[in-house]
């Protein structure tokens, strides 16, 4: 990847005197060819020369567009030119977006509930800017992951009015329903849903509107439908592998003991092969790497063999957590594609 130098990078800017379209269209031609790098140059060295110039909305939109190119690096920057961004009172719906969903990011990595609450307060805000699907949704999705469950389906059920029949909102209010404990609504919701693309929904851009198989089938888990739960489990392995904490206890809850202890050496079967590979593997960077991975394979041996154990002999209940994630997307301002 070609990085631009100091005499390059002044000679792009020449091309963009003080003009935001201009300096941003540049860094996304460079991003298109895989310069991400050339982007964030671009862009940070067009607002160290024309900061003074500038609008607090034209700064606002640079710093939102910084903030992602730097969001596949995992770098603080992102948050510090959303945060720039916040600030300044951006316009922009996706300054928001990128903040909400960075934070809700944040918390899947750590499970930090102050992440949780950062990402919430992101959506609040971007409500204001734009009372749109996608910010509603966040928020409901935040709502729901802070136990929130009532206020969650409310606001999913106030969506469901104007996007009638969403899969997705189906699966959202069933979710709140498991564990609100009304069983036979969550049921009723749980079989109106069809799993893959919903077709109602196909023109949008959100990979969310595709349902998979397992989120339907944890809420029956969850739900206690362990013969339901085992009979889609079933059904689902035509397309994945199905196995886990949960599909062995509800094996062994059915009484399909047969059924357990096949599954269950194959696993185990599964695990000592892999185990065997990497002991003969010469294509580690080290000894110590090599070691490593084989110490992961023997813990999850012995993990296996303690489940066992304690399903069969302690009563043992795994837990399952129903997910939402809000709707992941491209938060670049005046992205070309976007209007293609």
């Amino acid at each position: 990847m070609k990085i631009v130098n100091q005499r390059e990078l002044g000679n792009l800017l020449n091309e963009c005197p003080n003009s935001v379209e201009s300096a941003c269209e540049l860094a996304y031609a460079e991003s298109q060819s895989r310069r991400d790098r050339n982007s964030q140059l671009i862009l940070e060295a067009f607002l160290e020369k024309y900061r003074d110039k500038l609008s607090d909305a034209e700064k606002a939109k640079v710093y939102t567009n910084l903030a992602f190119y730097y969001s596949d690096e995992g770098s603080i920057k992102e948050y510090d030119y959303l945060s720039a961004a916040v600030k300044l009172k951006s316009p922009y719906i996706e300054t928001y977006r990128g903040l909400a969903l960075y934070h809700f990011s944040a918390y899947r990595e750590k499970g930090s509930a102050e992440d949780l609450k950062r990402s919430l307060h992101a959506f609040e805000k971007g409500i204001i800017v734009s009372n749109d699907y996608e910010m509603n949704f966040g928020y409901a999705v935040c709502l729901f992951e802070l136990k929130k469950y009532e206020k969650a389906k409310t606001t999913f059920e106030g969506l469901l009015k104007n996007y009638p029949n969403r899969m997705r909102l189906l699966l959202s209010i069933a979710y709140c329903d498991v564990y609100l404990g009304y069983k036979d609504q969550a049921m009723n919701r749980l079989k109106q849903i069809k799993l893959g693309q919903d077709e109602q929904y196909k023109d949008k851009y959100y990979d969310s509107d595709i349902i998979h198989d397992f989120q339907v089938y944890e809420a029956y888990y969850v739900l206690g439908e362990y013969t339901l739960f085992l009979e889609e489990c079933e059904k689902s392995k035509v397309d994945c592998i199905v196995s886990g904490p949960p599909y062995y206890f509800a094996l062994w809850l059915n009484n399909q003991h047969d059924y357990f202890k096949k599954e269950i050496a194959e696993k185990r079967e599964e695990l000592i092969l892999s185990l065997e590979e990497t002991k003969v593997d010469e294509d580690f960077s080290s000894e110590e790497e090599k070691q490593n991975c084989i110490k992961s394979w023997e813990e999850d041996i012995e993990d296996l063999d303690i489940l066992v154990y304690k399903i069969k002999n302690e009563n043992f209940i795994p837990i399952l957590e129903l997910q939402l994630w809000p709707e992941y997307g491209c938060y670049l301002i005046d992205r070309l594609t976007h209007n293609l």
